[in-house]
């Protein structure tokens, strides 16, 4: 499907607190434990004043498309312990929320739903 992942960027300053929810996600057998372990491994960890404006990070709101499909309203993406539930907001550990985290604008990358196989989700904007 893909050859090559986008590069993906994360604050230094979250890598602990996400590295401390893979391992809390492996305990609860989540779904997308494995997901958030790989893509933490790969990431390229920037320091925060260095850290890309186009890229998507916690706390953004962001716009997203699933494979060509219409542009996303827009979400916040929120670590799980602040997920309320409000149809405004993205859990990190859900499917979408680990491929948004730390993704560029414009990049799209494979992301696997239960239900439905591999898609391609793409970051649109974020604000």
């Amino acid at each position: 499907m893909y050859s090559q992942l986008p590069q993906i960027y994360i604050a230094s300053s979250d890598r602990k607190r996400l590295i401390k929810l893979a391992r809390e996600a492996y305990a609860h057998k989540e779904r997308t434990a494995p997901f958030l372990s790989a893509e933490l491994r790969r990431a390229e960890y920037c320091a925060p004043g260095a850290f890309p404006r186009t890229v998507v990070n916690v706390g953004n709101s962001v716009r997203y498309q699933l494979d060509w499909g219409p542009v996303s309203p827009s979400y916040e993406l929120v670590y799980p312990e602040d997920y309320t539930g409000d149809p405004g907001q993205i859990s990190l550990l859900s499917p979408i929320g680990v491929a948004l985290l730390g993704l560029p604008v414009g990049a799209r990358m494979p992301v696997f739903f239960p239900n439905e196989g591999f898609r391609t989700l793409g970051a649109v904007d974020i604000s």
